[in-house]
């Protein structure tokens, strides 16, 4: 089941297209990340699904339904900086959030104990870190329990303390079964929490994918040699083979991380076959992401 699909969803500022006729899927259960530089259109995107911003035209479904605010009740969403009365204790901040929300305090310890707040509960907003900060506005959106979670750049401004806190908080919400949207213009933070992903340039979507498939820390290897057939026939009973592809004269292996050319070499020669071509070829995450990049190059 998707949780959100948008269907030709457009936005135009005067003669800027923010987003142009974005088709998208969110599969229940996932962290979906969408990935893109700054006036990519992600923010725009996050603002008309929430309601915040009007299309130009175009729609979009939430659980299968046209919006409305039952749907909406289902999200909860973090689209700008954390805003907390600064003065107020971080549970004197979530009581009034439940106000707003309509919700019951009931969840508020439980909730506090989610994001690791529950031993500053009394100390005013004004005393938190920005990562604590940031921490306190994912506990409000979290209140109302919603079946999704929408958080737009959440690292943004963060020290790596800070970072690694949200990235560990952010993986562990997702393990409760909740469906995450993140917006990140960081590959490394998309490729580190995400289990799918888009990528949008000036509004345009340029690929969508699963993030364990094409931005993984696996290794590659190259290998040639003269009996061909016999090679590719050792390679796929080589313990860590993952799968292959074709290049001239030979194959390039996707194998298990840490895998190393010798491990190969010394297993080919052990069923009497020397390759006359081994050799590693390691792509960043950044490579990678510019190979997608370039597939899509209009």
């Amino acid at each position: 089941m998707n949780v959100l699909s948008t269907r030709n969803l457009h936005k135009n500022y005067g003669r800027i297209t923010a987003v142009n006729q974005l088709k998208l899927e969110v599969p229940e259960g996932t962290v979906f990340g969408l990935l893109g530089p700054n006036g990519s259109g992600k923010t725009t995107t996050l603002g008309m699904i929430l309601g915040v911003t009007t299309p130009t035209s175009g729609d979009f479904l939430w659980f299968g339904e046209a919006a409305s605010h039952k749907q909406r009740k289902q999200v909860g969403s973090i689209l700008e900086k954390p805003n907390f009365y600064p003065h107020f204790s971080a549970y004197k901040n979530l009581t009034l959030a439940c106000k707003i929300k309509e919700v019951s305090t009931d969840r508020i310890d439980e909730v506090l104990e989610q994001v690791g707040l529950a031993e500053r509960k009394d100390d005013s907003f004004q005393t938190f870190s920005l990562g604590m900060k940031q921490r306190l506005a994912i506990g409000s959106a979290l209140l109302a329990h919603p079946k999704v979670l929408i958080l737009d750049e959440p690292t943004n401004g963060l020290d790596p303390e800070g970072i690694a806190e949200i990235r560990e908080l952010i993986i562990d919400i997702a393990a409760t079964g909740k469906t995450i949207i993140l917006a990140s213009h960081l590959l490394d933070e998309v490729q580190k929490v995400c289990t799918d992903f888009a990528v949008l340039r000036k509004g345009n979507l340029l690929h969508t994918g699963k993030v364990d498939t094409e931005f993984s820390d696996e290794a590659i290897i190259e290998v040639k040699a003269e009996d061909s057939a016999k090679l590719l026939e050792l390679v796929t009973k080589f313990p860590a083979y993952l799968s292959h592809e074709n290049i001239k004269d030979g194959y390039a292996l996707r194998c298990e991380p840490d895998t190393d050319a010798a491990s190969l070499n010394r297993f080919l020669a052990e069923s009497e076959l020397y390759a006359n071509h081994i050799m590693p070829v390691k792509k960043t995450l950044e490579q990678q992401f510019l190979d997608i990049l370039n597939q899509n190059h209009a």
